[in-house]
């Protein structure tokens, strides 16, 4: 009896251990997923980027009526879907040098809002240790609405409360002009634009057989 009793734990054990490796490959093999950067990211990188200049230029004069220099923006679910779906650094990238480009088309170089449009990016790129990067429920959709709307609110709150140092801004007018009005419009057009855009990407991804 003392025998079975060992020969019973022992193989507990080994189980408890085997189940412990395979959650620490499959940790690691998540983190990779998220943080790697290889080919597949850095082509996504630039297409992201490419895109989001491209909407934002072709959107620029729709200018929102009472704010500071800040238009309508239905391109700021490209940042939101390319980090959901690729990664932080996906979405850090496409938002960063996609509004990096628009300036350069446009007129001068705003750093702040710059780096504010690649944090909407990286932050929505965060909810793929939710979905792991997988978007075929409602429950993953919504958790990338989610999480979509944290990165826009972190991003453009970084972008409007630096013009207090940059723009020399007092408090009130960076939050009436610039981050009210930039913020509620994004949030509503990511909201409606987001998950048509993941419903597609599915579609496109059943089609090839890609995951």
């Amino acid at each position: 009896m003392a025998e079975e009793n060992i020969e019973s734990n022992r193989e507990s054990t080994e189980y408890e251990d085997s189940d412990l490796s395979e959650k620490v490959v499959e940790q690691k093999s998540l983190n990779a997923r998220i943080w790697g950067i290889g080919v597949r990211q850095i082509v996504f990188m630039a297409l992201g980027a490419a895109l989001y200049a491209g909407v934002s230029y072709a959107t620029n004069t729709l200018q929102l009526p009472g704010a500071s220099n800040v238009s309508l923006r239905p391109g700021i679910v490209i940042p939101v879907f390319f980090g959901v779906v690729f990664g932080p650094w996906v979405g850090l990238f496409t938002g960063a040098v996609g509004n990096i480009i628009n300036d350069l088309l446009t007129g001068p170089l705003y750093w702040n809002w710059d780096l504010g449009n690649g944090l909407i990016g990286f932050v929505a790129g965060l909810s793929m240790y939710i979905t792991f990067g997988r978007y075929r429920s409602i429950r993953g959709i919504v958790i990338a609405e989610a999480i979509g709307i944290v990165g826009i609110i972190v991003g453009l709150g970084f972008a409007a409360y630096t013009d207090i140092w940059v723009s020399a801004l007092t408090p009130l007018a960076a939050t009436v002009t610039e981050f009210v009005p930039a913020t509620i419009p994004d949030i509503i057009l990511s909201l409606i634009l987001l998950p048509i855009l993941l419903v597609a990407y599915n579609a496109a991804v059943a089609r090839t057989g890609r995951a």
